[in-house]
C-alpha cells in the first residue's frame, strides 16, 4: 500500500493505492506529472492554457482528443441538466471576484449574464469555436480529470485497487473486492459526519455554497463559487467522478432536475434532509 499526497487543481490531493509490489517512485511522478499537466491546459488562471487561448482568442485550433472530449461532455451535460449545468460562467466568476488574484472583489459590471452554452460554442475535429462568454471548468473539471488518471492507473500501471481523492471528489475501486467507505462531511463543520457511502468502481463528489464562499471586499455581499442562493449541498455517487461532479453542482444550483438512475444523491437544506438515496447510511433523520 501507498499514500500520495500533494496539491494540484487548487486543492489538496490524497491517493491510496490499496496493494502491494508497487514501483512507488514511479507512480508518484507520473501521478504529479499528470495533474500538473492537466492544470496547465485547463486552468483559467494560467494565461497560457488551452482554456484560456480559447476564451482569449475566440478558436482553438486542431484541439487534442482529450480537449474535444471534456468541453463535448460538457454541453452534453448542459443538455441533460436542462441548461443547468452550465461552463459558460468564466466571465461571471472574475465579475464577482473569484479571479485569478482572489481578489474577492466584485467589478462594476457585476450583472453579467450567463449565456446559452449551446448557442456560444461549437466543437469539431479541427477547431473549437467560442462565440462569446467565458468558460470555466469547475464543475467538471476535476471529475474529469480523476477519471483520467484512474484510467492511466488501471492502463498504464496496472493498479487495479485504489482511491483517487481530489478535494473531496472521488474515484474508488475496491479494496481487494471489498467496498470502500466514505465519510460524508457535515457541510458546515468539517470535523462532523453526517453518515458514510460505500462505493465500488463509482465516482463520488459534494458541492456546498458554503464550501468556496466569501465576502465582497467591497459591498460586504456574501458570495459562493456557484453564484446560487440555495442553501443546499448536495453528495452524489455515479458510475464516474465526471458525473458525480456535474451532478453535484447541478443539484446545489436547482434540486429539482431529474438525473439518471445510476446517480444517486443526499440533498440538504441547511442541515434538514430533502432527498436521500438508499444508497447512503445517513445519521441524521429526515425532517
Amino acid at each position: 500500500m501507498m499514500t500520495i499526497s500533494l496539491e494540484a487543481l487548487g486543492t489538496k490531493w490524497q491517493i491510496e493505492i490499496l496493494q502491494t509490489g508497487l514501483n512507488s517512485q514511479a507512480i508518484e511522478n507520473a501521478t504529479t506529472d499528470f495533474l500538473q499537466e492537466f492544470e496547465n491546459r485547463y486552468s483559467r488562471f494560467k494565461a497560457d492554457s488551452w482554456l484560456s487561448q480559447l476564451n482569449r482568442e475566440r478558436v482553438f485550433h486542431d484541439p487534442q482528443p482529450e480537449f474535444i472530449e471534456l468541453l463535448n461532455e460538457s454541453l452534453r451535460f448542459y443538455a441533460e441538466t436542462n441548461s443547468t449545468f452550465n461552463i459558460a460562467i468564466g466571465k461571471k466568476m472574475n465579475e464577482s471576484g473569484y479571479d485569478a488574484t482572489y481578489s474577492f472583489t466584485s467589478k462594476p459590471a457585476q450583472s453579467v449574464e450567463i449565456a446559452g452554452l449551446a448557442n456560444m460554442l461549437a466543437v469539431s475535429s479541427d477547431k473549437i469555436t467560442l462565440r462569446d462568454g467565458s468558460l470555466d471548468l469547475g464543475g467538471i473539471g476535476k471529475g474529469f480529470a480523476i477519471d483520467k488518471l484512474a484510467d492511466m492507473y488501471k492502463e498504464k500501471c496496472n493498479l487495479h485497487s485504489f482511491v483517487i481523492n481530489g478535494g473531496g471528489d472521488i474515484y474508488a475501486t475496491h479494496d481487494n473486492g471489498r467496498p470502500i467507505s466514505i465519510t460524508l462531511a457535515h457541510p458546515t463543520n468539517s470535523t462532523l459526519s453526517i453518515g458514510t457511502v460505500e462505493l465500488k468502481n463509482q465516482g463520488f463528489a459534494s458541492s456546498s455554497p458554503w464550501v468556496r464562499s466569501w465576502s465582497d471586499k467591497k459591498t460586504g455581499k456574501l458570495c459562493n463559487h456557484l453564484h446560487t442562493n440555495n442553501q443546499v449541498t448536495a453528495y452524489v455517487v455515479a458510475p464516474t467522478a465526471t458525473e458525480a461532479d456535474v451532478w453535484a453542482t447541478t443539484f446545489c444550483v436547482e434540486p429539482t432536475v431529474k438525473a439518471p438512475a445510476e446517480v444517486a444523491s443526499v440533498l440538504l437544506a441547511g442541515t434538514a434532509i430533502i432527498n436521500a438515496s438508499s444508497l447512503f447510511q445517513v445519521h441524521t433523520k429526515r425532517t
